[in-house]
């Protein structure tokens, strides 16, 4: 039986075994697509998980027989006693057989054959059954086996913090300040000479006739103009799309700078607001790189994805402040949740109806034959009012003409 709860971390260690000692020509994509594909279809039962895994993951029927003799062999249970020579658990090494430590993380890993404790005088003696690699196939065997794990468990997790690449930061400025200049949302409450529209101000339109001979030959108005919109950036820091990030955290960067009515946050398991950071940044001198400014950011960064609890946590917790019928929210993330979906739905519907509209930058969305399929873009598709992706300063600058001319935030104003 496969165990659920651990195959976000067995899909990825699946897929290294295809590639590695079948051939496959597949890497961290298709692990990427074999766990979108199984939240769409679902984890009911084994028939269905080896169809979606076999659907990503075979280019030709030659594949499909020796994918199913490898699925076999690593989801299925094998009688105690067998050898796994080449996933024999670390606490098969010798001097670990007996460290409880070890024991535990053993009993957590379902699904996984679990060695036999032999005895020290028979067989080998003493040496332990596992197959020890060399110093060349340590030099070649690619380290990604474990980053995979880690990119895709659901657990939470920390992760080094994000670096800011000021050499960015001249072209994100720029974009920052055309979404600024095409955005405008609300009205300032302050009465203001304005060029037409409004109420009529009489008293302007007679000073200004004194310099024609009493002639009102310019009209003037007072109104309330419209001011600048307000920003709610959201990025998922999870693991799943930590590698996509370098982008938008420059150009939080860059729109904080430029607008005091701009706020950004990160989230993975936990939220955390991130705008005084941004903020400071912006403030020291240009460097080519500015490091990581952030410290230690907890869970929310580098673990697994609560996208409803974070952004709940958000709306309870910030909402009063930043949300606004002015206010556009821009949510950086890949949709794949593992936390409660009606959570995220209400989330969702609480943020789209205090807002002037939701922007949601899916990093795979520029991908050819995209579909918003996992579980956590399907709940929160309805209340998105734009999904693209965004990956540079110029795409930055497209987004901001296509919030600019978007009927819905436009008819806001």
């Amino acid at each position: 039986m496969i165990h659920v709860d651990a195959l976000s971390a067995q899909v990825p260690a699946f897929c290294d075994v295809l590639r590695r000692e079948h051939g496959f020509t597949i890497g961290q994509a298709e692990a990427h697509d074999s766990l979108r594909a199984l939240d769409a279809l679902g984890v009911t039962d084994r028939a269905r998980v080896r169809a979606a895994l076999r659907l990503v993951c075979c280019g030709k029927r030659s594949d499909v027989e020796a994918f199913d003799e490898a699925f076999e062999r690593f989801f299925t249970q094998s009688p105690a006693g067998t050898a796994q020579s080449s996933y024999a658990p670390r606490h098969t090494r010798p001097g670990r057989e007996d460290a409880p430590e070890a024991r535990e993380e053993a009993a957590a890993v379902p699904d996984r054959p679990q060695p036999r404790d032999e005895d020290p005088a028979e067989g080998d003696g003493g040496r332990s059954a596992e197959r020890r690699p060399t110093d060349e196939e340590r030099e070649d065997t690619p380290p990604s086996l474990a980053a995979l794990r880690a990119r895709y468990s659901p657990l939470s997790a920390r992760n080094e913090p994000p670096a800011i690449d000021r050499s960015r930061d001249a072209a994100m400025s720029v974009a920052a300040g055309r979404l600024i200049a095409a955005v405008r949302l609300g009205r300032s409450r302050r009465w203001k000479t304005i060029s037409h529209g409004g109420r009529f101000d009489l008293r302007r339109t007679v000073r200004a006739s004194l310099q024609t001979g009493g002639e009102a030959v310019t009209l003037h108005y007072r109104g309330h103009p419209l001011r600048n919109p307000r920003f709610a950036l959201l990025i998922d820091g999870s693991r799943s799309v930590v590698e996509h990030t370098n982008a938008i955290v420059a150009f939080s960067r860059a729109l904080v700078a430029r607008s005091l009515r701009a706020n950004a946050f990160f989230f993975s398991t936990e939220l955390r607001d991130v705008t005084r950071e941004l903020r400071d940044v912006a403030r020291e001198p240009h460097t080519p790189d500015a490091g990581a400014p952030f410290g230690d950011l907890g869970a929310a960064w580098g673990g697994g994805t609560k996208i409803g609890a974070s952004l709940a946590a958000f709306v309870d917790g910030h909402g009063a402040r930043v949300l606004s019928p002015d206010t556009v929210v821009i949510v950086f993330s890949d949709g794949l949740d593992v936390g409660d979906a009606h959570v995220l739905v209400r989330a969702m519907r609480e943020i789209e109806r205090r807002s002037a509209g939701i922007v949601w930058l899916n990093p795979h969305a520029a991908s050819p034959g995209f579909s918003p399929t996992a579980r956590g873009m399907r709940a929160a598709l309805p209340y998105i009012t734009i999904l693209t992706s965004a990956n540079d300063a110029r795409a930055f600058e497209h987004l901001a003409e296509l919030i600019g001319r978007h009927p819905r935030i436009r008819g806001r104003a």
